[in-house]
């Protein structure tokens, strides 16, 4: 997986790998993960609020985002752009892991981009991507004056959706 930055102190997550990197960026190797199988990890999604619209629906409606995510053709999120304080980055590096369940019958992974404690609060939000629910977000929505800003915390997704699971085993920050 991807991950570049820039000298603003602005950071994009490349969810999907046939779209990195733009010219300006530094590359360096950080590191292999591991995927770890997690049979709780379906218990802790029911516990999570289920949108009953999907992410494009709800998207500047009921949420806006941090700053910009990207969708791929599919309205998967293939990019995810952030403010990179060296703190906030370090937090998200050290809490980065992958993890394999079983979720309606099929083989699912969660990529986590927080502390567990974090993403699975019970006041976060799951929106799916399409019909199909093959693949998922979870975000904490904040309120601010008279709108909720959604602030990206781990991705959710089967074999059959568009996110290739080998693409998120060796993180590269750049």
């Amino acid at each position: 997986m991807d991950i570049t930055y820039n000298e603003w102190n602005m950071g994009y997550i490349y969810l999907q790998d046939n779209y990195c990197c733009d010219e300006g960026e530094t590359a360096f190797k950080r590191i292999n993960s591991t995927l770890t199988a997690d049979n709780k990890l379906s218990e802790q999604l029911n516990k999570l609020n289920w949108a009953d619209k999907k992410y494009v629906e709800a998207k500047n409606k009921d949420f806006i985002e941090e700053f910009q995510n990207d969708l791929a053709d599919d309205l998967s999120i293939k990019g995810i752009e952030f403010e990179m304080k060296s703190k906030k980055f370090k937090k998200l590096i050290d809490s980065y892991q992958i993890k394999s369940f079983k979720f309606r019958d099929n083989q699912y992974y969660c990529i986590c981009f927080a502390p567990e404690a974090e993403i699975f609060e019970p006041k976060n939000y799951i929106y799916a991507f399409s019909e199909e629910e093959n693949s998922f977000a979870i975000f904490k929505l904040k309120a601010e004056n008279n709108y909720n800003i959604a602030f990206f915390k781990a991705l959710i997704f089967s074999e059959e959706s568009s996110y290739n699971i080998d693409y998120f085993k060796t993180l590269n920050r750049f």
